[in-house]
């Protein structure tokens, strides 16, 4: 409430007036448009339909372009207010993430591709289907969120009347029974070790998708992604391949876990896919030999087809050049990652336990982790004294002795054996 003083002037009127005019105005909307509902659900003929609504009469948003979503998506306008966007499962240079895309029975979605144009205030999300996989959880029907809740998320959902489902994970049916047996034991294995030596509980608000993946690319492989849904995929395998599904799935989940202890400020680092991509497949390694999965020997070859691999790819630059060029080969980040951190582990001199204490540090970005930091360069700091490490940055002729080195090593010594305590 405004009190006005008992006695007027025109001045002190004036004031009053103004400040009863400003107080009506915040409560006027900012905004044009009215809020936007933005449905999604599961199309025909392999789209996944969108149909946009307003909360009362007002116009449905566009951009400045007259569009409501990117048309870098390559969505098909049915009307105003209906879209369709293809499926598209197959994997491009330089695409971080899928957009919408066949996985199995059910369909993934990177939602930030599907944010609307600025111009529309307040969007909401409500998704439709039978199962929907969000935080962790499964829900039925259908579930709604917001903008704020859609950053940076993935989402699954399916309408198979009897998915394969176990805890919040979900299981291709095309997984042939004997395989889909043995690749559950596996991955709870691998959660098992992550929890008890990491301290990471999988079952905090994270949902992972396993799916043999059948599309029009002219390849074979298989990969993941690493956001609240752990997305594995094997891209058009053949019969043979799919039978060995337990062999080689586990190894990608124990990677995109690895991903989950790291800190998004890596990525702003120099050489930051080389750190981000060498920790995951170093600590992979790691994982699947200390929790029972491969043997000794099966992960001693891991190491040297990686050094093998990260040789091919040298040339008389170094990695820094490579990378100020952008100018280096897809895997050369894993490969040559993950060769650069056992090079780091057995040029130490420490205990296992403690490497992987100033390990883990660095995972989190911290700058310090241990006091060491020149010798065992884990963020490979511009001041880094250690010169197989350097040699394994620089070109061919440096890395190959470091390579030599390295075989040297893993004949008479024995990989890092962690406890669950550490």
């Amino acid at each position: 409430m405004i009190n006005f003083p008992s006695k007027l002037t025109d001045t002190n009127f004036r004031q009053h007036l103004l400040r009863l005019l400003i107080l009506c105005l915040t409560f006027i909307p900012l905004f044009v448009h009215a809020a936007l509902l933005i449905r999604i659900s599961e199309g025909k003929d392999e789209h996944v339909q969108i149909e946009l609504k307003t909360t009362d009469a007002e116009p449905i948003c566009t951009g400045r372009n007259g569009q409501v979503f990117n048309p870098a998506l390559g969505m098909r306008r049915l009307s105003d207010s209906t879209y369709i966007q293809p499926l598209n499962s197959e994997a491009t240079d330089g695409a971080q993430y899928l957009k919408a895309a066949r996985m199995g029975g059910g369909i993934y979605m990177y939602l930030p591709f599907f944010f609307p144009a600025r111009e529309c205030k307040e969007p909401i999300y409500e998704l439709e289907a039978k199962h929907i996989l969000w935080a962790g959880k499964w829900h039925a029907d259908k579930i709604r969120l917001s903008l704020v809740e859609a950053k940076g998320k993935a989402i699954f959902f399916t309408n198979e009347p009897a998915p394969t489902l176990q805890g919040s994970s979900y299981f291709d049916a095309a997984i042939p029974e004997p395989t889909l047996t043995k690749l559950q034991i596996a991955f709870q294995k691998i959660s098992t070790f992550y929890r008890d030596t990491f301290n990471f509980n999988l079952q905090n608000e994270l949902g992972i998708v396993t799916a043999i993946v059948r599309n029009k690319g002219n390849y074979s492989g298989y990969g993941g992604d690493s956001l609240n849904i752990i997305r594995m995929s094997y891209d058009n395998p053949t019969p043979a391949q799919v039978l060995k599904l337990d062999e080689i799935l586990p190894s990608t989940f124990a990677h995109e876990l690895a991903h989950k202890l790291q800190t998004d400020g890596l990525h702003n680092r120099p050489l930051a896919r080389f750190i981000v991509e060498g920790q995951a497949d170093f600590l992979k390694i790691i994982v699947l030999f200390n929790s029972g999965l491969i043997n000794e020997n099966a992960a001693k070859n891991l190491i040297r087809k990686a050094a093998s691999e990260c040789e091919k790819f040298s040339d008389a630059r170094t990695l820094h050049e490579k990378f100020a060029q952008n100018s280096y080969e897809f895997r050369e980040p894993y490969d040559c990652g993950m060769l650069y951190y056992f090079v780091a582990y057995y040029s130490s001199g420490l205990q296992a336990s403690d490497f992987m204490a100033a390990f883990r540090i660095a995972m989190l970005n911290e700058n310090s982790y241990g006091g060491k930091e020149n010798e065992l360069c884990l963020l490979i700091e511009s001041t880094c004294h250690n010169e197989r490490l350097l040699g394994v940055l620089g070109n061919s002729a440096y890395l190959t002795q470091q390579i030599l080195w390295l075989e040297s090593v893993l004949q008479n010594n024995p990989l890092p054996k962690l406890n669950r305590e550490n």
